[in-house]
């Protein structure tokens, strides 16, 4: 556990429009505490009672759903500033149902999610707010959830390759180009996914991943330079 005090709260997307002031004084009526997680380990597994809005301080959260046989399926990558299994914690049987994995050095944020719906006694002005910015968040995270499904229905490889790079470049941040993204001209782009990631993300594997993108070169189709990306045809 770590001390609150190493992180400026008020730019936190789910602070958005409250004045510093009164994001101290909701974080004293949420009683939230901070948890730091090494990479690959497990901050909620599938099953486990949801209880908090988690938000992301630092790192990178995979959301993970595994099958009967034990088969990963990679569904979603959460950055600094988002929640995560707050939409299990607002079911009436407040139980995840995906796994949520640390990618590398994590540090999140947990809320009661009891103290998070519910007004305090202090009667915080900007309660309300904190409340709708939390949906709105929500609503953000289905757009990825969408954008992923329409992503990996492509039949070609490349063509998940191009959708992924292409979506990264719009520059509009409900569609997720300001997760962790830098655009660095109209066809370059740096995302915040190594190449195991990003496979994992498209579900193929790392090699048919690397094989293909190095075609994908030789055709003059991108350039590649480690995690840059840049979208020739």
């Amino acid at each position: 556990m770590r001390k609150q005090e190493n992180y400026d709260y008020g730019k936190l997307p789910l602070f958005d429009g409250i004045n510093p002031e009164e994001v101290d004084g909701l974080m004293g009526c949420l009683s939230g505490h901070i948890r730091e997680f090494k990479k690959n380990e497990y901050i909620i597994m599938d099953e486990d009672e949801a209880r908090y809005v988690c938000v992301v301080l630092e790192g990178c959260v995979h959301m993970l759903k595994e099958d009967e046989e034990g088969h990963r399926s990679f569904l979603i990558y959460i950055q600094p500033g988002e929640l995560f299994d707050e939409s299990f914690a607002l079911r009436r049987i407040r139980r995840s149902k995906v796994s949520f994995l640390a990618a590398r050095r994590t540090v999140a944020l947990f809320l009661p999610f009891s103290k998070v719906m519910n007004m305090c006694s202090n009667g915080c002005r900007f309660h309300q707010r904190m409340i709708e910015n939390m949906y709105e968040l929500l609503t953000v995270k289905n757009l990825f959830l969408m954008q992923k499904i329409d992503i990996v229905s492509k039949e070609r490889l490349r063509d998940k390759v191009l959708a992924y790079l292409k979506l990264q470049l719009t520059g509009d941040p409900g569609m997720g180009a300001s997760r962790g993204i830098e655009i660095l001209g109209d066809d370059t782009v740096r995302i915040p996914l190594n190449k195991s990631e990003l496979a994992h993300y498209l579900n193929v594997n790392r090699t048919s991943l690397c094989r293909e993108l190095t075609l994908m070169e030789e055709e003059q189709l991108i350039a590649v330079d480690g995690d840059t990306y840049k979208v020739l045809g």
